[in-house]
Order: C-alpha cells, then structure tokens, then sequence
C-alpha cells in the first residue's frame, strides 16, 4: 500500500504518492479552494497509476494546510499524521523575547525539514546525532533558517519574518521604514501583499522563478545575488552564536543548492564556522516520506 506525501510550499502543493514498486510526484498550483483542486487535480492524477480507495495507506503532511489535509483524508477515507509538527514552543523562552512585552518572536519554520536533514547528516558523517549541533538553510522559494542541538530546534527564522530575502518575500526590515509602509497603504492586507508577494527578488529583479536569478544579467542583477549571499552568511553567523561556536555542520539545502557558484559564494563567507554539506533541491517532500518510514516501523521520534 502506498503512502501519500503533501507538502505545501510557496504557491504551490508538492505531493509524492510512494510504495516500494513506485514514486510519482507531482506540483500543483496553490487555490482559495481546497476541494478543487482535490477533486479536478489532485484525485484524477492519482487515479491513473493508483487505485485511490483501497491502495493508500495514510497520508504525511507538514501541517501546513490543515483544512486542507482534512479534507483531503475524508476524501480519501485515510488517515492523516502531521510529520514533527513545528510550535514555538519547542524554542526555549528565551528566543521568543522581543524587547518589548506586547510582542513576541514566532521562532516558526519548517522544523520538519530541517530534523530530517540533521538525522541525515548525522548518518552520513557517523555523529552521535543527540550530542551534534547543526546550522541548517533550507533555501528555496522560501528561506528557512535554524539552529539545531540534535533534533532539538534552538532558534529558527524565515525569510517572512527576521531571515534573508527569498524569491518574494522582503526578509528583515528596517522598522521606521515599515511603520511608513504601513502610513501610506490601505490596510494590513496590501501591506503584507507588498512585504510576501512583491519584494524580493520579484520585487528587484521581476522574477517569477527562482531558475531566472542566474539568467540575469548586469549589475544590478549581479548586486542583488551578491546581497542575497550576504544575508544568507550573516544569519548563518548569528545562528553559530546560538550554539556557542561549537557547529558540527552547516547543512545546506533547497533549489538555491543547486548551483555550485552560489555555493561557493557561500562557502567563502561562512566556511570558517564550520563544515558545509549540501543536499540540493527543496527536501520536503523527501522529510514527509522519511516520517512516513518511521511511522511504518513503529520507530519512536528521536
């Protein structure tokens, strides 16, 4: 019986339907509507290489979206695990302090990904993963960002809050400059429209897809990657300060991975911390499916 892997990410919902005999995967476009694009997208693609009501066993998902894993599982008639659900919770105290009381940090990413990929990194290079510590940089159409002691999330942030610019969102900014923002606009909902949907690199470059940043040309273009890599080192760095200096590895992953001169640009700023181990291409669908192994051996979570 297969497994089913949902993932949303960006504008998109990355789905990998997996057994030993098989692994489709599959991308769709992100809607208002979750049962549309069940019903018109997601059922009819899976119908045509798997029985859907007798040969899925359960779904995985982030938890991301969950009206729509919801859904998705009645549909379905399965049950649904959400694969190391991120809270803020798992933080300690003090990173969710702000400097002010009416405000308090999120410390939120993609956690799930980034304790798949410190449990692989930890079996590739033979560390006791309890007594590892890791900087991790899933960077893709989002960036996520954390700082990891094992399994335990110490610190995170993301490119929708206080990390690096991404594909659309704007990253960190100066705080007289948003309070101007937020004078000047219509309201909360076209200020976070311009912050999450209009700024990075399609706010600079025009881009729609990440694959166009290194068909750019000219210097504009060559200072935005160039300032892209300097946010990316500079958080990295902070991220080592949480674990005192002492940084097993750096772990380095998402569609940005893919290009060996972004890489080395990378490697030149921050290869002193410590070891750097890329795994190319967004890895979220790959953590769900990890989780979903671990679920099939009845293995406690480490």
């Amino acid at each position: 019986m297969a497994i089913l892997a949902v993932y949303p990410h960006a504008r998109t919902l990355q789905v990998a339907a997996w057994d030993e005999a098989l692994c489709e995967i599959a991308i769709f476009p992100l809607s208002a509507c979750s049962d549309g694009i069940i019903e018109q997208q997601l059922l009819p693609w899976l119908k045509t290489f798997i029985n859907t009501s007798q040969d899925l066993q359960f779904i995985v998902t982030s938890g991301g979206t969950p009206e729509f894993t919801s859904s998705l599982a009645t549909h379905l008639g399965i049950s649904a695990y959400t694969i190391d659900p991120a809270t803020s919770s798992e933080c300690p105290p003090l990173t969710l302090v702000t400097g002010t009381p009416a405000l308090t940090r999120r410390c939120a990413a993609d956690t799930f990904i980034f304790k798949y990929l410190v449990r692989q990194e930890a079996s590739d290079k033979g560390l006791e993963l309890d007594e590892a510590r890791f900087i991790v940089a899933h960077l893709d159409e989002e960036n996520h960002l954390g700082a990891l002691f094992g399994t335990s999330v110490l610190e995170a942030l993301t490119s929708f809050d206080e990390g690096p610019f991404a594909l659309r969102q704007s990253g960190a900014l100066p705080f007289d400059s948003v309070l101007d923002l937020c004078m000047s606009s219509d309201g909360k909902d076209e200020v976070l429209k311009i912050l999450h949907e209009e700024g990075g690199l399609a706010g600079y470059l025009g881009l729609q897809n990440l694959e166009d940043l290194w068909a750019c040309q000219g210097e504009k273009a060559d200072a935005i990657r160039e300032a892209l890599v300097y946010q990316i080192s500079k958080e990295i760095g902070a991220l080592a300060t949480v674990l005192k200096g002492k940084v097993h590895s750096i772990i380095l992953a998402g569609e940005l991975t893919r290009h060996e001169p972004f890489i080395e640009a990378l490697a030149k700023r921050i290869g002193f911390v410590a070891p750097i181990s890329v795994y190319p291409g967004n890895q979220g669908l790959s953590a769900l499916l990890a989780g979903a192994q671990r679920i099939l051996e009845q293995s406690p979570t480490q």
